[in-house]
């Protein structure tokens, strides 16, 4: 009768170390799935941009023109409306091997240092990719001819934009909306995009079942 105890007891043991160790392996796996998710946003978001390059490339050199200083002018004012003055958004043109290259850059002075301009990715995190993939969208439709009419998605627009900036990333898409005088519908876990909304909705999960629940 001892052994068996000593084996049960070895058994209760081994059971709860078990369900620890899998308990942290469920937790891991969660955070490796959340931390795919963002890369494939972030992704998702460069594939814009290169997408946004090709238009650039095939475009005639007048209309590239005008195409680079409509996309700096609204680009660089999306930047300054969240981030300050000390900010902006180039399009660099060049020519190579008889094509078009385009490169494009986010300068800042820092708060009155020399000028720096890195790949809107190394600019003070994801936070910028996300205003300019925000203001790429709104400039390449606004400038396309003749306009292309209908409602804008965004799936979480401001996913790393700190908390600092999620006011301000909320008045710029407000902005957008009237401006451009079209509907946003936007999935979003910020709470300050979601207040931004005339109309709300919040999504809920109970035993597997999602259901919408009005907020505003």
């Amino acid at each position: 009768m001892k052994d068996i105890d000593e084996l049960k007891k070895g058994l209760e043991v081994l059971t709860a170390y078990y369900h620890q160790r899998k308990g942290q392996r469920d937790r891991l796996k969660l955070e490796v799935e959340k931390k795919q998710q963002e890369v494939e946003l972030l992704q998702q978001k460069l594939d814009m941009l290169t997408k946004v390059k090709l238009i650039f490339q095939v475009a005639a050199e007048n209309a590239r023109e005008q195409a680079r200083q409509h996309i700096e002018q609204m680009v660089t004012s999306a930047l300054q409306s969240v981030f300050g003055p000390d900010i902006s958004f180039e399009v660099a043109l060049e020519e190579k091997r008889d094509r078009p290259e385009v490169e494009f850059l986010v300068a800042s002075t820092y708060g009155g240092t020399a000028r720096i301009a890195n790949r809107p990715e190394d600019s003070r995190g994801g936070g910028v990719v996300d205003v300019v993939s925000i203001a790429l969208r709104s400039a390449l439709l606004e400038g396309m001819y003749p306009r292309l009419d209908g409602i804008m998605v965004y799936d979480e627009p401001a996913k790393h934009v700190s908390e600092e900036y999620s006011t301000a990333v909320a008045e710029l898409i407000k902005g957008i909306s009237e401006d451009m005088g079209r509907q946003i519908i936007m999935v979003t876990h910020n709470q300050h995009l979601a207040e931004s909304g005339e109309i709300a909705y919040k999504i809920i999960l109970k035993k597997g079942i999602s259901s919408a629940e009005r907020i505003k």
